[in-house]
This record gives C-alpha cells, structure tokens and sequence, in this order.
C-alpha cells in the first residue's frame, strides 16, 4: 500500500451486504471442457459426489473397484 493512501477516515465494511450471493467463476482445465461443457453438466456430476463426500465425513469405508 502507498503511504499516499488515506484510510483514516475509512468505514469498514461501508458496502458489504451479508444478504447478497456473489457466483464467482470457476475455470475449468482444457481436458475437462469436453466431459463438462457448461455449469448444468458441473453441477450434475458434483451433486452425484455429494453420497460419497457425506460418507467420507461419518467414517464409512468407501470400496474403489
């Protein structure tokens, strides 16, 4: 920070709204692109995670085969 810049008479948080939901962008690797072309095609394949993420969480064995 320059020590030009004048923050004494700041208000913390002047613009901050807790009721507002901010999407921020998620960038993809190129060799991902092809399996997941747009957000519904994301989002589908992270929901179908989510049985296996809450039985990480409760210490069940998750078999790979």
């Amino acid at each position: 920070m320059r020590k030009e810049y004048d923050f004494s008479k700041g208000k913390r948080g002047k613009f901050y709204r807790s009721e507002i939901q901010i999407n921020l962008p998620v960038y993809l690797e190129p060799d991902l692109r092809k399996f997941f072309p747009d957000s519904e095609s994301v989002n589908k394949a992270l929901r179908c995670l989510l049985p296996l993420l809450s039985r990480k969480k409760s210490g069940e064995h998750i078999r790979h085969t």
